[in-house]
């Protein structure tokens, strides 16, 4: 399930947003390799001590500031409590589609290098999330445990967007998303060579 982050107090919010939106802007400038904590500090107009009060190093920050949008995006569109649906299933992969394009444009034009620490953090909730919905499905028929119908899920997934981002497709999120969920629901044996 989408985790709740817990009650903070709001100058740690405060703090913390503006550290995120100071390196949001500077990544529509530049590399992410190529900012510093200091430019990111200077930024905010928060010290070097606060930022490490709060971020062990800028690679941190990068992964909260991905980990919380995307969060958010999928809380706004996914209804997790009602577990593995095939709706849920085809907004996931949807959402996850729409993240890595959004992200991509708004924070890395043109620059690839960028998507490695933004990857593994969105690879890392797409796999919690689907773990934790498969976690509650009752015992399946098939007898494929738990575990490897959600490393196969997510990996469709998250592998599927991910390979369609670095394509260049021309497909929109939505025909993929489509193609995909074929893929899930359907399996390989409509493809194969009989």
């Amino acid at each position: 399930m989408l985790s709740k982050e817990k009650k903070q107090d709001p100058r740690v919010t405060r703090t913390r947003h503006y550290l995120m939106q100071s390196l949001c802007d500077l990544m529509k400038e530049k590399e992410f390799d190529q900012i510093t904590v200091q430019e990111i500090t200077e930024r905010a107009i928060i010290n070097r001590a606060t930022f490490y009060a709060h971020f062990e190093d800028k690679y941190k920050l990068l992964e909260n500031m991905v980990h919380r949008s995307f969060q958010e995006m999928l809380e706004s569109k996914v209804a997790i409590s009602e577990g593995l649906t095939h709706e849920n299933l085809r907004l996931l992969t949807l959402v996850t589609c729409e993240f890595l394009v959004k992200f991509h444009t708004d924070h890395t034009p043109g620059q690839e290098s960028e998507l490695l620490p933004v990857e593994r953090e969105v690879r890392s909730i797409v796999s919690q999330l689907v773990t934790d919905c498969v976690a509650h499905l009752p015992h399946s028929q098939s007898g494929i445990p738990a575990e490897t119908i959600s490393i196969w899920v997510s990996s469709i997934i998250f592998g599927s967007a991910l390979q369609w981002l670095h394509s260049r497709s021309t497909l929109s999120a939505e025909e993929i998303t489509d193609q995909i969920m074929a893929l899930m629901m359907n399996g390989l044996n409509p493809v194969l060579a009989h």
